[in-house]
């Protein structure tokens, strides 16, 4: 089996600790693990599953990473390139935020969905009394309130890029990292049972 330089593992044993990292979360998921044709002294790790389809690369790099023990991407992983990819996407077809230039419009994005009312609405969506909305994973719940407040389908790529920079990956991770003071965080501290030095 082929090892690169320094590891200590081959790609089938690689593939195979994957395997059992995301199964419970993926179960469907399609590993694979090869030299990276750029540079074949590093891993290239292809994530192949349906469930990405609704969620931008950083999402799915996002929920993967958490779900893969960080001693095991230390050791194994660390000179590693990943693909995150839906059924049909080939790496040519992600596309990744300008980090530069997230930072640059984080503060005016984030002026203009307060004056909007996105955060209210998306609070008030998950809070209300009649068959409150539930988070799966994803922004569908943010999509479809933000045409009602102005924004187009252009704008959802740097909107969403500048609430993950801020630790909102999902429609519930808005409510509860990017606008802390919603009712649903609220709510989630309320109710959170007291720790054993209570």
């Amino acid at each position: 089996m082929r090892r690169i330089a320094g590891g200590n593992v081959n790609a089938v044993e690689i593939q195979e600790a994957l395997q059992t990292f995301l199964r419970d979360a993926y179960p469907a998921i399609d590993i694979r693990v090869e030299p990276w044709p750029e540079d074949r002294s590093r891993w290239a790790v292809y994530f192949r599953d349906e469930k990405f389809a609704v969620l931008y690369p950083q999402q799915r790099f996002h929920y993967l990473s958490h779900l893969i023990p960080a001693e095991f991407r230390e050791r194994e992983l660390t000179n590693s390139v990943w693909f995150e990819l839906a059924p049909g996407e080939t790496p040519a077809d992600l596309v990744y935020p300008d980090e530069e230039l997230v930072r640059d419009i984080t503060e005016p994005v984030m002026n203009i969905l307060r004056k909007s009312g996105f955060f209210g609405a998306l609070d008030e969506a998950f809070t209300r009394a009649e068959q409150p909305a539930t988070c799966s994973g994803d922004f569908r719940v943010a999509k479809s309130i933000l045409p009602s407040k102005g924004f187009s389908d252009d704008e959802h790529f740097d909107i969403f890029h500048v609430l993950m920079a801020q630790g909102g990956y999902c429609d519930c991770e808005i409510l509860y990292n990017v606008a802390p003071h919603s009712e649903l965080a609220r709510r989630y501290w309320r109710n959170r049972p007291q720790g054993p030095h209570s």
